[in-house]
């Protein structure tokens, strides 16, 4: 991976926790897939639907957000629903003091 990439994919990750962070403000319906991508879309990123499961997977594990999963067996297609973002999540994206994250770049 060069450094671009990393930086785009830390870049992918604060806006996936905005967008989810915003969503939840305004009492909003849990975000899906499909709407999240497209949301992405709008905000110029060009993501392939493999590579968005991988970043929220990896969102996931850094306990920023949950969601469920569902992966279809006769296809491996995953399914992700029902996204929203944890209160360490909302720490990261308010800034709160003592809660940053290398992985995560929101400037």
């Amino acid at each position: 991976m060069d450094i671009t990439q990393a930086e785009n994919i830390r870049q992918l990750r604060a806006t996936i926790l905005t967008t989810v962070y915003d969503n939840h403000r305004k009492q909003h319906s849990r975000l899906r897939l499909v709407q999240l991508a497209g949301v992405l879309e709008t905000l110029f990123f060009d993501i392939a639907l493999n590579d968005l499961v991988t970043v929220l997977q990896d969102l996931k594990e850094r306990r920023y957000l949950e969601f469920k999963e569902n992966k279809d067996r006769w296809t491996h297609r995953v399914n992700i629903g029902e996204i929203q973002i944890t209160p360490k999540g909302r720490d990261l994206v308010e800034r709160a003091p003592g809660c940053a994250d290398p992985g995560v770049d929101f400037d």
